[in-house]
């Protein structure tokens, strides 16, 4: 056993002795184990969708790369045109694809190429979820070949202050479970010790459809009105968890 080893052991026996000498002197110095109640706090609201977006999109089929491109092109800046033209509210566009490939095909083996085909895709966003319709008359009026990814959802800054909102009604829904195990065990709440946030589930999902060129080739060029879009509340769900001194 080294020198350094027996120094130490011996500092360890002396700090024990002083610390029992010290309990044995005044008993009320020895720290008490803090008890506590623990519960959770839930909140679970409806939050009403209030953005929606759909998507849509023009091809063209030419023998060159250059024709394919301008025809697309064209008619999808008149589409684009005529969306803008209906006055959307909190309206937001993107294009999201853009592409140029040869389309070719197999005939008894034998590779035959049609063309060029060229893709051009935007996405149109409003908070006017019932006016989508009204984007996808345009759609069929332009002839817009694809009409796809139909969505309605709840914008982050909605999410944000209704969960802001729950996490209050969950604290209170802690505060009440907290007095009835107290006054069952014939104890009293006392401070809050700790509070934690969880996170409560399952996130809204957007509601989703897809439509394409064959289904929007069926209806008039003089359609003035599309489909009515209806969307339902999202389920929000929060969560916290509350520790209480006991009295």
């Amino acid at each position: 056993m080294t020198r350094h080893f027996i120094v130490s052991l011996l500092a360890t026996a002396c700090s024990m002795a002083q610390l029992t000498d010290q309990a044995l002197a005044d008993p009320q110095s020895i720290p008490a184990v803090v008890g506590g109640i623990t519960v959770s706090g839930e909140c679970l609201t409806k939050v009403v969708q209030d953005r929606g977006r759909v998507s849509l999109g023009s091809t063209s089929l030419s023998p060159t790369p250059k024709e394919a491109s301008e025809q697309a092109i064209k008619a999808h800046e008149a589409i684009k045109a005529g969306v803008k033209a209906l006055g959307l509210k909190d309206f937001l566009s993107e294009t999201t694809d853009y592409s140029v490939s040869q389309e070719c095909s197999y005939s008894n083996s034998k590779r035959i190429c049609q063309g060029y085909r060229a893709r051009i895709t935007t996405q149109f966003e409003t908070s006017e979820i019932s006016r989508l319709g009204d984007i996808v008359a345009v759609a069929s009026k332009m002839g817009s070949e694809e009409v796809s990814s139909l969505q309605t959802f709840a914008s982050p800054e909605l999410l944000k202050r209704s969960r802001e909102t729950c996490l209050e009604a969950a604290a209170r829904d802690a505060a009440a479970k907290a007095q009835r195990l107290a006054s069952g065990a014939g104890v009293k709440v006392g401070r809050v010790l700790a509070i934690d946030e969880s996170d409560g589930g399952q996130r809204p999902m957007p509601y989703r459809s897809r439509a394409f060129a064959p289904e929007m080739a069926a209806m008039s060029d003089n359609a003035s009105t599309g489909p009515s879009i209806d969307s339902r509340p999202i389920d929000l769900q929060v969560q916290i968890s509350v520790t209480y001194g006991i009295e």
